[in-house]
This record gives structure tokens, C-alpha cells and sequence, in this order.
């Protein structure tokens, strides 16, 4: 069981369906996300599924065969920005980072012209406030979300740079993949709802930690550092890993996504804003989120980055906030 044995079955199983008939609106929509989720990997340095796919079943080549049969594209590849990102030696917190983004806007800064923006923003007041809730954002994705709120006044907020990077250094490579096999050992043993989901991924989550106690002890006192009586959780989305390993180490622990893989969108159903998976790169790839700052280290419960060097860069992300926050400059 795992990632490859339960996406060979997911994939082999809807060309059966979609393969060799005319296909409505909704069914050439769901062509293009399944190739998407290929696409995206791909892009990002995984290519074991897609060669397994193709090698094995054609799969990609038929995905493609569907569309143009209908005379349809796959969605674009939407390139990262961080790979040609150059970045300073000094490391700020983020508190620095707001601060420096606070002086670049005080100059006038135009509003980033994103259409995106719109729909972040509806993201951002889809998740609303709520009482005794803490808002943990996991950054670099969620720094919008974050300064979305913190502009409005909010307090209990807890901008935490917890990804692959973070990962990485603190419990070793690989890290992330054993934390998130159990969703898809989950997906395969069939479950239908959150609650059973939530349940078989759980202890094998806390499993996996307990095998990296560095990592464990870490995450335990960032979320003992937290008094509120429930803890919400926000992030990008897709699988979801790390806020179900939070949610494994502390029953306060819920979580809120912009999407999901269109695999999880009934399991998560009241956890995601939409359903649209083919925009989560235009989440990922604004400049204040995959290009202003990188994770640098992680000490005294506190989180490190290190940001570009790009001038250009610091004024698009500036001009990303000046949108989101409607022309207010309350970083």
C-alpha cells in the first residue's frame, strides 16, 4: 500500500470511465486535474509516478489523447518562481520580514494586478474569525493569509515555517514522504469520511514522529506555546501532511485549505474553500509566498528565513499586500 499502488488504481480506474466516449463539460474538467496533479509533480522533481503511468499503463499519453479527441488543452504549467531566486546571508524572523515589507509599501507601492488576489481574498474571509481559536499559518504559502489578518487587527496568530525545508533539516530527507503515506494507505483501505480517515492516519503519524524526536519535541512545544482552546490551521492545500501531523500531536487541532487533490475533495470537503486543484499553483507561485523569503533555520522555538535579494521581487510582494489588504498599509 502507498502512493504508487493507490494513484496506479486511481488512474487506471478513471481512464476505464473517461477512455473511448464522448465526454460532457464536468468529465473533461476532472481530464485536466488528473493530468494537472501529474503535471505538477513533475514540475516540482517527482517523475517516479509519471514514468510508472506512462511505462506501465500509457496513462499520460491517453489523459492527452482524451483532450485533443475533444479538442481540449491541459491546464498550463505554472512555473515556480523560487528556482531562480538568488537570497542574502542574513537571517530575519518574520516579524523583521513584515517590517521591511511595511517600509517598501509606505512608498506608494501600486496594487499587484493579479486576478488571483480576488480569490485569496474570498479564501481569507471564508475562514473567518472565531472565538477562543488560535491561527497557525504555515508559511511560505499561507504569508498572505497571514497578513490578511494580521492587517485587520487579529491577534492569536502564529506565522510558523513549517515545510519540506523545515522538515528536512530537523528529522532528515524523506521525512515528509513517511508522514504522508498514511493518507494514502488510508485512501486505499477506503475510507469515506474525515472522522475514519483522521483516525487510521493518525497512529501511524505519531508513529513516524516518534521514530524523529527532534522533530516531535519541536512540534509539541510550538503547540504547547499555544493557550487557546482550539488551534485552526491554514495552509495551500493538496494533502494536507502537516496539518494532519499537528492535528495527530493535539486534539485542539483543526485545519482550513484553499484545495485538494480532487481524491481528498470528499474526505475534506468541509475543510477546503473550493475545488478547484488546478489553482493552487497560482496560490503557491505569488511572490510574497514562493519567492520573498526561504526557510534558513529553526532555533529557541523560534523560526529563521533568509529573503531575496531581488528588489523587484520585495516590490511585486509589497504590491501583492497593498492589493490584499484593499489599499491599506497595516502590515
Amino acid at each position: 500500500m502507498g502512493f504508487l499502488s493507490f494513484n496506479e488504481k486511481y488512474y487506471t480506474e478513471a481512464l476505464k470511465r473517461l477512455e473511448d466516449r464522448t465526454l460532457g463539460k464536468g468529465e473533461l474538467y476532472e481530464v485536466k486535474q488528473l493530468l494537472k496533479l501529474l503535471d505538477d509533480l513533475l514540475d516540482e522533481g517527482y517523475t517516479l509516478l509519471n514514468r510508472t503511468l506512462e511505462e506501465k499503463y500509457g496513462a499520460v499519453s491517453r489523459l492527452r489523447a482524451i483532450l485533443r479527441a475533444h479538442d481540449e488543452a491541459p491546464f498550463p504549467i505554472q512555473k515556480r518562481i523560487l528556482s531562480s531566486v538568488e537570497y542574502g546571508n542574513t537571517e530575519m524572523d518574520i516579524e523583521s520580514v513584515c517590517g521591511r515589507l511595511s517600509e517598501r509599501m509606505q512608498s506608494e507601492t501600486a496594487p499587484e494586478d493579479n486576478p488571483f488576489l480576488a480569490d485569496l481574498i474570498g479564501y481569507c474571509q471564508w475562514i473567518s474569525q472565531q472565538p477562543d481559536t488560535a491561527y497557525v499559518f504555515l508559511l511560505r504559502d499561507a504569508f498572505l493569509p497571514y497578513l490578511y489578518f494580521r492587517g485587520g487587527g487579529k491577534g492569536g496568530l502564529y506565522p510558523w515555517v513549517i515545510n519540506r525545508d523545515f522538515l528536512w533539516q530537523t528529522a532528515g530527507e524523506g521525512i515528509d514522504d513517511l508522514l504522508r503515506l498514511p493518507v494514502y494507505e488510508a485512501l486505499e483501505s477506503g475510507v469515506s469520511s474525515y472522522g475514519d480517515f483522521s483516525a487510521f492516519c493518525r497512529p501511524r503519524i505519531r508513529k513516524v514522529l516518534s521514530e524523529h524526536p527532534v522533530l516531535e519535541k519541536n512540534l509539541r512545544e510550538l503547540l504547547d506555546g499555544i493557550q487557546a482552546e482550539k488551534i485552526l490551521v491554514i495552509e495551500s492545500g493538496y494533502c494536507g501532511t502537516v496539518p494532519l501531523t499537528l492535528a495527530a500531536l493535539d486534539d485542539r487541532v483543526d485545519f482550513r485549505l484553499y484545495a485538494t487533490a480532487p481524491f481528498l475533495y470528499e474526505i475534506y470537503r468541509e475543510k477546503i474553500f473550493c475545488r478547484r486543484y488546478e489553482q493552487i499553483r497560482s496560490f503557491e507561485t505569488l511572490y510574497a509566498q514562493d519567492a520573498l523569503m526561504k526557510f534558513s533555520s529553526f532555533r529557541n522555538e523560534r523560526f529563521y528565513v533568509k529573503t531575496s535579494a531581488d528588489n523587484g521581487i520585495w516590490e511585486k510582494a509589497a504590491g501583492e499586500v497593498v492589493a490584499l489588504q484593499g489599499g491599506k498599509y497595516n502590515v
